[in-house]
């Protein structure tokens, strides 16, 4: 217990602490702490952190056996000769470790396939942008060739009958005469 104190102690102060690793029997598995010795600190290493190893024994891939009665501290270290773990018991940090792979594993083909998508469309947007250029350079080349035959076009001119004569102006046409209207169209008519 003192020296786990010590090494929260110590890391408070921001003093370095080194950390050692370990695997555990899966291969998949890491744990880490200060020593792998009683009362240090343990926890498993996961892409978010360290999680504070569970209650439980944990056979390592050099044949300790890790004994963990508290959450996240180490009662005790032994060799596997002297006490055989049992088989039946389940290594629940394990699995946990074993779903982060899988999870890490279609992350990764999603993004595959998000990659081989992508540039599929740019290879497309491509070979579109080069048909357009080359129509592009076509029409050019027509508009040339017809600028210079000057003889082949012919100007547009505006069809007389189309002009429309406007005779009078009316401003009301269903208007009642007043008094006023009729003495000015005598004055003026």
């Amino acid at each position: 217990m003192y020296k786990n104190k010590l090494n929260q102690i110590k890391s408070l102060l921001s003093m370095e602490v080194k950390l050692a690793q370990m695997k555990l029997e899966d291969g998949i598995t890491i744990v880490e702490a200060e020593s792998f010795e009683p009362d240090f600190s343990i926890g498993i290493v996961t892409p978010d952190g360290i999680v504070p190893m569970p209650v439980g024994e944990y056979k390592t891939e050099d044949g300790k056996i890790v004994i963990v009665e508290v959450e996240g501290i180490i009662k005790e270290v032994k060799d596997a000769e002297e006490a055989p773990m049992p088989e039946e018991a389940p290594m629940p940090e394990a699995e946990v470790e074993v779903e982060i792979e899988a999870e890490i594993q279609p992350k990764r083909i999603v993004e595959s396939v998000s990659k081989e998508t992508f540039f599929a469309e740019i290879e497309k947007l491509r070979a579109e942008f080069s048909a357009i250029k080359s129509e592009n350079e076509d029409l050019k080349a027509k508009l040339e060739l017809a600028s210079q035959n000057e003889e082949g076009a012919e100007a547009i001119v505006m069809n007389p009958e189309n002009k429309i004569e406007v005779s009078g102006f009316k401003f009301s046409k269903n208007k009642t005469k007043s008094i006023q209207d009729s003495v000015y169209s005598k004055m003026f008519n």
